[in-house]
């Protein structure tokens, strides 16, 4: 009798026990849950000052690039990178015909001298005084590079947009160096929380043909107007829409009105943002607006 007792005793107590290990579980289940949750909400929080930081290093009034540079005969203020704010120098001007030129590469009857969007002038308050983005955490990409082993390359993931028939500049346009309109491989990135660069979008003159319905009448200022800073965020890819080319609508005349609506606004489209995924979006120069607003 005593040992049916004890035997009782112990059956009792290793159901208490497994209760209370499922009971367990179920918390370090929910606990675990909530901590990621608490992560990741920690990591668009971080994305979010991130962008906040990149677009007052382009637009403050009082030591912002756009503000040094914008005085330079020639200087692109639509064809930037965010390696703009953290090396010594400016690359990019605009040509009499209008085309982008790389500076570092060649002289351009028609630009300033290339040392004028690299040295800072005292006396004019204009050039390069930087680096406006104090610190780089990281280098842009090749093409082919991934985060880790079983990733999706850059490439695959919208870093490498295709460019083939948009009016950008020839270097970007030149694959053979892997060049892409966002950044050089190995030039200095800012890097966001899930390990991507981010990249300044500057919607190209095709976005605005049913705007300013030519591309002569497409200026920069109504470029750089729409201009933001992405982050990919979480799932890694690159969704929001800036550059759009595939086989059929090739040419900047084949584009619809959708097409450069989503191009020039992020994928903000009656009111809706679901072309972005879910990507972190900050505009420069205007706030998330929809068309109407944004005109």
């Amino acid at each position: 009798m005593e040992n049916n007792r004890s035997f009782l005793i112990c059956g009792f107590t290793l159901v208490e026990l497994v209760v209370v290990v499922a009971i367990i579980s179920i918390i370090a289940v929910v606990a675990v849950g909530k901590y990621s949750g608490l992560v990741e909400k920690a990591r668009v929080c971080a994305a979010e000052s991130d962008l906040k930081a990149i677009a007052d290093a382009f637009t403050n009034e009082e030591n912002g690039y756009l503000r040094d540079m914008r005085g330079i005969p020639g200087f692109s203020p639509a064809c930037l990178r965010i390696g703009n704010l953290l090396v010594s120098t400016n690359v990019y001007g605009v040509a009499p015909g209008g085309e982008c030129v790389r500076l570092d590469l060649a002289k351009v009857d028609g630009c300033a001298a290339p040392e004028a969007f690299v040295k800072w002038n005292e006396e004019a308050r204009r050039g390069w005084h930087g680096p406006y983005v104090r610190h780089a955490s990281g280098a842009f990409p090749a093409a082919g590079e991934r985060r880790f082993p079983d990733d999706s390359t850059f490439g695959s993931r919208g870093f490498y947009p295709p460019l083939s028939g948009l009016l950008v500049a020839q270097d970007f346009v030149n694959r053979r160096d892997g060049c892409s309109i966002y950044g050089f491989p190995g030039e200095p990135a800012v890097i966001d929380p899930w390990g991507n660069p981010y990249v300044l979008q500057v919607p190209p003159p095709q976005a605005f043909l049913d705007v300013a319905h030519s591309v002569t009448g497409v200026t920069e200022e109504i470029r750089l107007s729409y201009a933001r800073v992405v982050s990919a965020g979480p799932d890694g890819r690159l969704d929001t829409p800036c550059f759009a080319v595939n086989a059929t609508n090739r040419w900047m005349t084949a584009w619809s009105p959708l097409v450069r609506r989503l191009c020039r606004q992020a994928g903000l489209a009656d009111g809706s943002c679901a072309a972005r995924g879910d990507d972190i979006v900050l505009f420069l120069m205007r706030n998330d607006v929809d068309e109407g607003e944004a005109r």
